[in-house]
């Protein structure tokens, strides 16, 4: 017991609150929820209540006569609804029918109220226990109890009543048995703009819930998300790739329909399946977690510098890098980086690999679970375990992206040329550039000979192979490819009109002893580099840059006046490598 002072313990005093509750729940507001992990929380009661159908409605506004904002955000469900005496209580923060119980999804009786005050001050929730029974109704208004606080009254929740329902809100509760609740006076997205536009808040909202409910969207619960008239059912989102008819396995029967020439629309969705590097239980605590790895199939891994492209961003791949999701009862908590539990730095290929780490609640306090599901902060004992296998199972999983990307580089190299990245990439970067100067001379033949030429110097000698690559580098404006003949030429430049070749002598000291090993180096999985190997390679290529400056300096002396000959070369040299430097990375497998 804390110690009293006399004055401390005068009978005139009287008991108070521990808190102001009107001021208590305007601190809620700033819990730190974002929007789906806020509906995640009632859609946890939903499931709770055995409900088969979930619906998220999102009322749009015009604001300022011009933008849009969500005004308003309802979620009904079809599940057992509440009786009077629950749905008195169901806005109490604390109350739970299921509190500190381990075999539910939730236990805290914090959730479903502290979600909605992080975006809106007032909640109403309507519900019927009896098919055939009347909507009972009750509500939070935070202003409201502010209000009363401040004139001295005692906040309190009425009981329930039957006020109805709004109009617009009718056709959105169930037949039957269900709840509603809606969030209104919705002041934190008001402004409708950047990631509060109602097509962001739609976007983040199906992305996040797909995969936090995945489960249960795959074993046949519906979620629905409805904007703007239009309606759409959640698909799972399963960041293992284990799951069949799941987003990814629809993204992907699209895009292949697309470019295969079918109509994407009439497409038949078929499954791709990861391969799984380890799939197992991990004893820890007297307990255990199952621990999933996997590496995407070779339809999304595809090859080097495609992990941020169109395709990617609709499969969600950069969202996934070094993410690890936990699950608890079959419900995501957590998606989320967790650091140094890879024993190295997250990696470029990790986006591609798949890491699920299921736990039941009796690990809750070791695997860091708060009183609302918006995260996991694993024990020491417990990142500790899982990092002793991840470290080598990562390692593995890294290697077949690795091995994936060189097979995909070698089949590219094989049929567009190895420096194909390079040419396309700096084709791009040339839009912008100052355009050449060549006066060109040579007529269309001579053209199309020159380019006939490189065709069969890189060993195009089938004529629809070589027709193929000519028109394929026809119109870049720079086509660098390694070439093999005696001579101590460095490279052989030819313009061709608006194309200029640029031939690497493969026999060359500086091709053989720098850009050979740089080049092989640079295809290898990091884990699979040993450290004096590449440091013996960096400094052969060091030394070897720098002889390439002194040999160029040295031909210029061979000019009796290299400064006038020579300047404004070096400008232009030293501009567009700084140039292009800036705009051309990671395009190489």
């Amino acid at each position: 017991m804390p110690t009293t002072t006399t004055a401390e313990t005068d009978t005139t005093r009287q008991p108070i609150s521990p808190f102001l509750a009107g001021r208590a729940l305007k601190s809620m507001r700033d819990a730190g929820f974002n929007l789906p992990t806020a509906l995640g929380e009632v859609i946890d009661n939903s499931l709770e209540a055995d409900a088969n159908t979930i619906i998220i409605d999102m009322r749009e506004v015009t604001v300022d006569r011009k933008r849009k904002a969500v005004d308003r955000i309802a979620i009904a469900d079809d599940g057992t609804g509440m009786t009077e005496d629950v749905l008195h209580r169901y806005l109490q923060i604390g109350y739970s029918t299921r509190y500190m119980r381990t075999d539910t999804i939730g236990k805290y009786g914090v959730g479903g109220t502290t979600a909605a005050l992080n975006f809106a001050t007032r909640i109403d929730v309507w519900s019927r226990h009896s098919k055939d029974g009347p909507i009972h109704h009750v509500y939070l208004d935070l202003e409201e109890a502010v209000a009363a606080e401040d004139a001295g009254e005692t906040v309190v929740i009425q009981p329930p009543d039957t006020e109805p329902l709004p109009t617009d809100l009718e056709g959105l509760f169930p037949a039957g048995t269900g709840t509603l609740v809606a969030w209104s006076q919705i002041d934190r997205l008001a402004d409708g703009t950047g990631s509060h536009t109602p097509g962001e808040l739609r976007s983040d909202v199906e992305k996040e819930l797909s995969r936090i409910f995945r489960e249960f969207l795959n074993g046949g619960i519906t979620i629905e998300l409805r904007y703007g008239g239009e309606a759409t059912k959640l698909l799972p989102h399963d960041p293992t790739y284990r799951m069949e008819n799941s987003w990814a396995d629809h993204v992907i029967s699209t895009e292949l329909a697309r470019l295969a020439g079918e109509n994407p629309k009439k497409v038949d969705v078929r499954h791709f399946p990861a391969n799984v590097v380890y799939d197992d239980d991990i004893p820890v605590a007297g307990s255990k977690v199952h621990l999933a790895i996997t590496v995407y199939p070779d339809e999304v891994v595809r090859e080097r510098g495609k992990g941020g492209d169109a395709f990617a961003r609709k499969l969600r791949i950069p969202d996934n890098e070094g993410k690890l999701s936990f699950m608890r009862r079959g419900r995501e908590i957590s998606y989320t980086n967790v650091p140094k539990i890879f024993g190295t730095a997250v990696r470029e290929s990790d986006r591609f690999i798949g890491i699920e780490v299921r736990f039941e609640p009796d690990l809750d306090r070791m695997m860091g679970v708060r009183n609302v599901k918006r995260g996991a902060e694993p024990s020491d004992e417990l990142r500790q375990t899982l990092r002793d296998v991840l470290i080598p199972q990562m390692k593995q999983a890294r290697n077949l992206v690795h091995d994936r990307w060189r097979q995909s580089g070698r089949t590219a190299r094989e049929s567009e040329g190895e420096h194909a990245p390079i040419n396309e990439a700096v084709g791009e970067a040339n839009r912008t550039l100052p355009k050449s100067r060549v006066e060109v001379t040579s007529d269309g033949q001579d053209i199309d000979q020159a380019l006939e030429d490189l065709a069969h110097d890189v060993g195009k000698d089938d004529p629809e192979e070589a027709r193929a690559y000519i028109e394929r580098v026809r119109n870049l404006p720079f086509v660098v490819e390694s070439v093999d003949w005696p001579g101590d030429q460095l490279f052989e430049i030819v313009h061709a009109g608006k194309t200029t070749i640029i031939r690497l002598n493969k026999r060359h000291r500086f091709y053989r002893e720098m850009y050979t090993p740089i080049r092989n180096l640079s295809q290898q999985d990091p884990d699979s580099v040993i450290g004096e190997d590449a440091v013996a390679v960096a400094r052969r290529a060091a030394e070897a840059i720098t002889l390439l400056f002194i040999a160029y300096a040295k031909a210029e002396s061979m000019h009796e006046d290299p400064d006038e000959q020579y300047n404004e070369l070096r400008g232009w040299w030293g501009n567009f490598a700084n140039y292009l430097l800036g705009k051309v990375k990671d395009v190489l497998d």
